[in-house]
């Protein structure tokens, strides 16, 4: 049915470009929404911060680090942004004040989100563009 999932790189690829494109079009479009769940989870303090960290940022990060070591061509933006977001969950985990001061960001610059979503369509693409990448 996809010719183009061959192994498990090419699914994660496929949902990073799925992911990235929704989420980064809705830091765009929407980024009220984006302030408001960030202010929602800061609001409930360290709890709010692990919530954040294991719903939206640990999955896609574990998917990527453990499926996806692909160091040539666009794919390697996946697997970069796969690693960074390890970092980050990292350091949200281990220092929590670095965690609870990131996602304070949104209230002093809402429209931080628009470059964000940028930056998302960015990884989406690359992850569109390994899909087809001649290996």
């Amino acid at each position: 049915m996809w010719p183009f999932l061959t192994d498990p790189p090419s699914f994660v690829q496929l949902v990073v470009l799925i992911s990235s494109l929704l989420i980064g079009l809705s830091h765009i479009l929407q980024p009220a929404l984006w302030v408001d769940y960030f202010a929602n989870l800061r609001a409930r303090g360290r709890a709010g911060l692990v919530s954040k960290i294991m719903q939206v940022e640990l999955w896609p990060a574990l998917l990527i680090v453990s499926l996806h070591q692909v160091w040539a061509g666009p794919a390697i933006v996946v697997t970069i942004y796969g690693w960074l977001l390890l970092l980050k969950v990292t350091i949200g985990l281990l220092l929590p004040n670095l965690g609870m001061a990131s996602m304070a960001i949104p209230e002093r610059a809402p429209r931080s989100f628009v470059p964000a979503g940028a930056l998302m369509l960015a990884i989406g693409a690359a992850g569109g563009a390994a899909l087809f990448w001649p290996a």
